[in-house]
């Protein structure tokens, strides 16, 4: 299959997404301006204690440089002497006071009005492995079954093992060559130690490391023996890529980004690694190549249009995402309609799960299926319904059929659902 990673802007606002075979995947938006916390490494400031939660309030800087608070949880063990918090002050006993400096990453936004959250668990993350500095541990995916290439990928990483840091091996470090798993490592490492030596000098509230926007950093959470290249039209963002992802950008590389109109640069890409960065050149835009201005549409409309001639109702709401199956015109036969109605739900299923990955929609759904009479044909739309489920990147679980025929889904939490990321980008 043909799969690419497609990123262009305009007006200031990047739209990007996961294509295969020229179908969109995974749709987000968001302002070029990072404004996102997520990910960010701090020498935070503890301003006061909030045992009464299981945690406590910290100061950093945001993206304009003035000072905000955050919440940050407080870790099992945090009293005891191997506490997995990093301390970048002198302690003063047991457990945190005001006033003390500890190295946290901020792993969500603000929500209205909610704080940003912060944990002690820091990581740095590459394509195929974690640098995970509040856990020592070495481990390899549990999604890797082989045992060859789980002990491959061990004995790999134990060899770059350092005190302070643990290194987990993601799915995507399976059957990849050492060489390549070699340089990631390499480059993961400096950014480590570079990041404990401003730690080890740093003031309170200071900002350490600084996450990339998604927009970069997503080709290395997609499936790597999937993605086959990934395209941009905007030669910062060309140049931001291929710094990421392990090149330096030469002079002739950079000329040729320059220059749109010019037949010879038509394409010009870097290999790094695997995966292939290309910069598109072409006078038809690279948007209207792929249509996104008509998926981006389609990805708000309430109804979703199948090919049997039923439908899907969307309605995310605040509290959960419920989705109604509507059959439309059918066959008024008996016999003739139970197996029609069972296929039209095996269609909005295969659909289901598409949307809500296409959409990012998350936490509770509650799928509204053409009522079946037959207790075997709802177990095996389940069954069908939760395979359908696996080929999500984020975790999306079919939990089970209520009395009333409604199926519980759940999808975790990650980003916005793609609607909220349009409205912010406006």
């Amino acid at each position: 299959m043909n799969h690419k990673y497609i990123i262009t802007e305009r007006c200031g606002v990047v739209r990007y997404g996961y294509f295969a075979d020229g179908q969109p995947v995974e749709l987000y938006c968001e302002p070029k301006e990072q404004k996102s916390l997520v990910g960010n490494i701090y020498a935070a400031r503890v301003e006061r204690m909030a045992d009464g939660i299981g945690g406590a309030f910290l100061e950093i800087r945001d993206h304009r440089g003035q000072n905000c608070k955050c919440y940050f949880r407080l870790p099992k063990g945090w009293k005891e002497p191997d506490s997995p918090i990093i301390r970048l002050s002198p302690g003063r006993g047991d457990g945190l006071r005001g006033g003390d400096i500890i190295l946290v990453q901020i792993t969500k936004d603000a929500v209205k009005t909610k704080l940003p959250v912060a944990e002690s668990n820091v990581s740095l993350t590459g394509k195929y492995f974690v640098l995970t500095l509040g856990d020592p541990r070495t481990g390899v995916s549990k999604k890797i079954k082989k045992k060859e290439e789980r002990e491959r990928l061990s004995a790999f990483a134990a060899r770059y093992k350092e005190e302070g840091f643990g290194i987990v091996a993601r799915t995507n470090a399976e059957g990849i060559r050492e060489e390549e798993l070699e340089q990631e490592l390499s480059s993961l490492l400096e950014r480590y130690h570079t990041l404990m030596r401003r730690a080890a000098y740093a003031e309170g509230r200071t900002l350490l490391y600084r996450e990339p926007p998604q927009y970069v950093t997503l080709a290395q959470e997609l499936p790597g023996d999937e993605l086959n290249e990934v395209v941009t039209d905007n030669p910062e963002i060309y140049e931001e890529l291929c710094r990421y992802y392990g090149k330096e950008v030469s002079d002739s590389s950079r000329q040729s980004a320059a220059v749109h109109n010019n037949a010879d640069t038509r394409k010009r890409g870097q290999q790094t690694g695997g995966l292939q960065i290309t910069f598109y050149s072409d006078d038809y835009p690279l948007e209207k190549l792929y249509r996104l201005d008509h998926y981006y549409e389609s990805a708000l409309q309430k109804t979703v249009w199948l090919p049997s001639g039923g439908s899907l109702v969307i309605e995310p709401t605040e509290a959960m995402v419920v989705i109604d199956v509507n059959s439309g015109s059918v066959t008024k036969k008996k016999k003739q309609a139970e197996m029609v109605y069972y296929e039209m739900n095996r269609e909005a299923a295969v659909e289901i799960a598409r949307q809500l990955r296409l959409r990012n929609l998350s936490g509770i759904i509650v799928v509204d299926f053409i009522n079946m009479e037959k207790k075997e044909q709802r177990q095996e739309l389940l069954a069908f319904l939760a395979d359908q489920c696996k080929k999500d990147r984020i975790n999306c679980q079919v939990i089970d059929m209520t009395a009333l025929g409604l199926v519980e889904m759940i999808r975790s939490k990650g980003r916005k659902p793609l609607h909220e990321q349009i409205k912010d980008g406006k």
